[in-house]
């Protein structure tokens, strides 16, 4: 940029090289002279452009107010180039002819010169503000583009931790014993296993659903819970019917269910005890009772991390989780109004 500025220099007022000490045979040493002044120039010129760049971004970054941001780093630029352009001329002039005095063609030199610092900040600027955005948007695509990479593998992780290779095998298990002793009731058994199984490949794609389809789901699968653990676990659903429409990540309450049930103990003696509600905050708060076994099978823990990972994805937030010793707390943020 230092030899730019120089040819620049040359080629706007090139009477001004045709008189001592750039004509003779020591002339080589005057523009030596310059270029280096131009080139040590361009290098402050640069560092101060870099750095007060760097200062901008922590007092006001592009994203608050683009505008003003632009005027006010484009400013900054100006009286840098004013400054340090004119500290070099008056550094040359004090060290070639400390007594000189100014004529009227120096003045006019030096504001051509001064002109041509704030022209060099307007392309400064230009050239920092274009590789800014270049940089945020190349930045932005990547992120895309993990984004999208991350939802896939989430749905993917979702499918595979939804329904408990065991949820089967338990449900006909229940159904064979349910079929002999009350053929009824293993009618409406049949209709809420397959109400889940139903669910699951109707909204396997989607990204959300609303709360209502998942309450619908939940009732189904705790339907067969209920069948196999009886008495021993109690549930209660208090969801208002204004907050039912909002959305939620598909599965969300199945997983949630599934965990309940797989870390603690459900009998008659140690009932496990549901709750659904929403609270002021716009939250759907699933709680339950906790009476931790003693062997956690495999694999627990998978859907609390399935549901706070899609929740990163989707609102960059994750749901709430509290455990007291007494009870177990998932605050789940709905989505829409």
């Amino acid at each position: 940029m230092g030899l730019l500025i120089y040819l620049i220099v040359y080629y706007v007022d090139p009477r001004s090289f045709e008189v001592p000490p750039y004509v003779g045979p020591n002339a080589w040493k005057a523009h030596c002279f310059d270029i280096f002044s131009c080139l040590i120039g361009a290098y402050i010129l640069s560092e101060l452009s870099l750095w007060g760049n760097d200062q901008l971004n922590r007092i006001l970054p592009w994203e608050d107010r683009p505008l003003l941001r632009f005027v006010l780093q484009l400013l900054t630029l100006v009286v840098d180039s004013v400054v340090v352009i004119g500290g070099i001329v008056w550094v040359i002039t004090l060290i070639e002819e400390p007594n000189y005095h100014y004529t009227e063609g120096d003045w006019l030199s030096i504001r051509q010169t001064f002109a041509f610092g704030s022209l060099m900040a307007l392309f400064i600027n230009a050239i920092q503000t274009g590789e800014y955005f270049f940089t945020r948007w190349r930045t932005s695509m990547l992120e895309a583009e993990r984004l999208k990479r991350e939802s896939v593998e989430a749905r993917f992780e979702a499918l595979k931790g939804q329904l408990d290779p065991h949820f089967l095998f338990n449900n006909l298990n229940t159904l064979s014993y349910i079929v002999e002793e009350n053929p009824r009731r293993a009618v409406a058994f049949i209709e809420n296993l397959s109400l889940v199984y139903r669910y699951v490949l109707q909204n396997r794609d989607k990204t959300l659903v609303p709360l209502r389809d998942e309450l619908k789901l939940a009732e189904a699968y705790l339907f067969l819970l209920k069948n196999r653990f009886e008495e021993g676990l109690q549930v209660t659903i208090d969801v208002p019917d204004c907050d039912r429409d909002r959305l939620i990540p598909p599965m969300t309450l199945q997983l949630l269910l599934e965990n309940a049930v797989k870390h603690n103990v459900v009998n008659e003696q140690h009932p496990l005890q549901i709750t659904l509600t929403c609270n002021e905050a716009g939250e759907l708060v699933v709680q339950n009772s906790l009476h931790r076994r003693q062997h956690v099978e495999a694999g627990t823990g998978i859907g609390l991390q399935n549901i706070r990972h899609r929740y990163e994805l989707l609102i960059n937030k994750q749901p709430d989780v509290v455990e007291n010793g007494q009870s177990f707390t998932v605050r789940l943020p709905l989505i829409g109004t």
